[in-house]
């Protein structure tokens, strides 16, 4: 996949002659320096990427070189933290304003550049690859309707593979089996499946509860192909729904295929959000969405964009988003229904296209 450094120079608002995105240990690693780089495999733990107008250069420990090289990144090794030093501030070496990401770069690091800077002013420029990453190129479009795919042929499968006394984990497994066993590097983030009353917990995390006749399950999950990501979620009831679980569900449902109607390019992201909300709101169910309708997806699971009441943001051409309203009751349990679609210029295109009808397992 290609360096980014054209299309994020295009993009930029501030003027500065180089950005420079490092990353620290497991979990800071800047998503960036990744999207900049274009590089699908590897750690990168302390690496370092220097973004120029017409060129991106990788200092890379050994461990990385092969990974950063094979991506065809012009790749420089240090041997250790000093001389991975002395090689920044070379090419640091007479620039006057560099661009670092505030956002996601820790303060640790944010000091080494600093000292390899000598007297250039560092600029906070996280606003700018913000807004070059929410518009994605058609190569990181092909990626993520890859691992969109993935998500939806697993999500299709979801009756098949759970069953009544399986615990949360497990059925997580089934799920990040199949991702892996279709094509996918590994799932997009902590598969989460929710079974009865925890359903209602929008980020919960699986645990060994066991999946009863007449409960929720919800299926969050997503997959990761080369570094671009899916995130996908369908909610069914083990046995058939009673009547409250029925109308939970079909409100929702409503609530999604409003705000996809309501998508196209030029349209802000607060319309859409109300078109879902508008419709949970004049049910029994009011009260009930305690989120956003949608966020960004690339290579990050919550990638730039949003669409959400809290957020001015028109949509665009070429943005990749979430639809995902969702209900919860406390002690009942919760429905959401998402897909993943591209913004274009009269609508959008979904993307995860799999079953959205009442299913039950």
């Amino acid at each position: 996949m290609p360096t980014k450094e054209r299309w994020i120079f295009t993009s930029m608002k501030a003027d500065v002659d180089a950005i420079v995105l490092m990353n620290g240990t497991d979990p800071n690693l800047d998503n960036s320096f990744f999207y900049a780089t274009g590089i699908p495999n590897g750690l990168f733990e302390g690496g370092i990427a220097i973004i120029q107008p017409r060129k991106t250069e990788v200092l890379s420990s050994e461990l990385e070189e092969l990974s950063s090289k094979s991506a065809g990144v012009r790749t420089t090794v240090f041997g250790s933290s000093d001389h991975r030093h002395t090689l920044l501030t070379r090419r640091l070496k007479g620039m006057r304003r560099i661009g670092v990401n505030s956002r996601e770069i820790t303060h640790a690091n944010y000091l080494k550049i600093k000292k390899a800077a000598g007297s250039a002013k560092l600029v906070d420029v996280s606003t700018d690859l913000e807004s070059a990453r929410v518009i994605k190129q058609p190569d990181e479009i092909s990626l993520i309707k890859k691992a969109c795919r993935i998500g939806s042929s697993v999500a299709e499968m979801i009756p098949d593979l759970v069953s009544e006394g399986m615990t949360e984990t497990e059925a997580a497994a089934e799920l990040n089996h199949k991702m892996m066993r279709l094509g996918a590097t590994g799932p997009a983030f902590v598969t989460a499946v929710a079974f009865g009353a925890k359903s209602a917990e929008p980020h919960y995390h699986p645990g060994a509860r066991k999946l009863k006749r007449g409960q929720f399950a919800l299926f969050d999950f997503g997959a990761n192909y080369r570094r671009y990501v899916s995130d996908i979620t369908r909610t069914f009831t083990c046995g058939p729904a009673d009547k409250k679980q029925r109308e939970m569900y079909d409100v929702v449902l409503r609530a999604q295929l409003a705000a996809i109607d309501a998508i196209h390019a030029g349209v802000q992201g607060k319309d859409v959000d109300l078109a879902a909300r508008r419709i949970i709101d004049s049910s029994k169910f009011k009260g009930c969405f305690i989120h956003g309708t949608g966020h960004g997806i690339g290579v990050s699971v919550h990638d730039p964009g949003a669409i959400s009441p809290a957020r001015d943001m028109t949509l665009k051409e070429g943005m990749t988003l979430t639809v995902e309203p969702g209900a919860y009751i406390n002690g009942f349990g919760g429905v959401r229904i998402e897909d993943d679609i591209l913004v274009t210029k009269r609508g959008c295109q979904i993307l995860t296209p799999c079953t959205k009808e009442f299913r039950e397992i």
